[in-house]
């Protein structure tokens, strides 16, 4: 068996990292850059900062900022437009993951046109996009070094995934000061999302010492450190490290994939429209319960790394108090225990369920799970 491994982000971070987005813009050559942001954040003032900073190292910019949470093929359309009408030379995303996402489907339609859709699934991009510069202000997705971009097509209450090493973004820009005026409930969301990426990358049937190292790494700062951030948003530490962790568990997944979690929380997003961190931060412990006879040593590993454990403990003790330190962790910065609490109605489960058996994600969790599988499971969260 042979593995790889892929990293082709440059990675900026640090405390003031954001100073640098201009010196990194020119290294492409770019004299205008657009920004692609949100309605939400764009009225903070960030992304005019971070245009100012731009300006400031001699370049014109542009700001797009109608992305919505779950952005939409129409939303890409409309971006790729602005940056063609402008004359855009780099996309500079300013945001979480529905502005990165967007963000890079933009530059992909700049570069090779057509229908975003047509370019769902693995390797379906020919050739390089726009470059794409990520500045996150949340710590959870780790789209700033992932080579996806999650769209959505709300015509057929669908989500679905473009997956290419041309759509990653060529230079991720870290400053763990933008997350600090986040809300405790999106710091909380984001958060999980990040732990669900580090525990699904550390499971999956094609890990390897790579990504082990990255995602165990993760799971112990997100466990130390999210609590915290939620709790006392203020703490440039725990807000620092979460963006780290974040960033980790990203490499971790951009190689070693996802698992059943995200199998699930993606028509959860598209049937009742919950956010992808709110869906994964529900079905994590239910999902780990459901994997823990397959995956019995990596979650003993995990209670081990979290020091939960004693000498000689059997690995199924150490496996199930890495699922009780999740679910607590879960409560502990208030997220809801049931699929019901957050929108779900138990008479579409089975769509979902349904939906889910489509996702690629299946093909790496530690266990098989059929279409009744994940129903049972469903019905268990809800």
């Amino acid at each position: 068996m042979t593995s790889q491994f892929l990293l082709p982000t440059k990675i900026v971070t640090g405390a003031g990292a954001v100073s640098q987005v201009a010196q990194e813009a020119k290294l492409f050559g770019a004299g205008k850059a657009l920004i692609v942001t949100d309605p939400g954040l764009n009225g903070t003032g960030i992304p005019a900062m971070v245009a100012d900073k731009l300006k400031a190292g001699g370049l014109a910019v542009d700001i797009f900022s109608e992305v919505e949470a779950d952005p939409s093929i129409a939303t890409a359309s409309k971006a790729a437009e602005k940056a063609r009408s402008f004359k855009a030379d780099v996309l500079v995303a300013v945001g979480g993951g529905s502005s990165m996402d967007a963000a890079k489907s933009a530059a992909l339609l700049v570069a090779s046109g057509g229908y975003l859709k047509d370019y769902a699934g693995v390797g379906k991009v020919a050739k390089p996009t726009l470059p794409v510069i990520a500045i996150p202000t949340t710590a959870g997705t780790g789209s700033e070094v992932t080579i996806f971009a999650v769209m959505s097509d709300p015509d057929n209450n669908e989500k679905f995934t473009i997956s290419s090493p041309f759509i990653a973004p060529r230079v991720a820009i870290l400053d763990g000061e933008l997350t600090v005026k986040l809300p405790p409930m999106i710091t909380a969301c984001t958060g999980m999302d990040a732990l669900t990426h580090a525990v699904e990358a550390y499971g999956s049937s094609i890990a390897q010492p790579a990504t082990d190292a990255y995602a165990i790494h993760a799971i112990k700062m997100i466990h130390a450190n999210l609590p915290v951030a939620v709790h006392r948003g203020d703490n440039l530490a725990a807000r620092g490290n979460m963006i780290q962790a974040s960033l980790l568990a990203g490499i971790a997944f951009n190689n070693a994939f996802l698992g059943l979690a995200h199998a699930i929380a993606s028509p959860l997003g598209g049937h009742f429209h919950v956010s992808h961190g709110m869906a994964n931060a529900v079905m994590l412990p239910y999902v780990m319960e459901f994997n823990l006879p397959a995956a019995m040593e990596k979650y003993a590993n995990i209670a081990k790394a979290l020091d939960l454990g004693s000498a000689g403990e059997p690995a199924r003790s150490l496996a199930e108090k890495a699922v009780a330190a999740v679910a607590q962790l879960a409560r502990d910065i208030n997220i809801p225990l049931r699929l019901r609490d957050i929108g779900a109605k138990e008479e579409v489960l089975p769509l979902v369920a349904r939906d889910a058996l489509k996702s690629i994600q299946l093909r790496f969790n530690p266990r098989l799970a059929s279409e009744q599988d994940i129903l049972a499971l469903l019905k268990k969260a809800y």
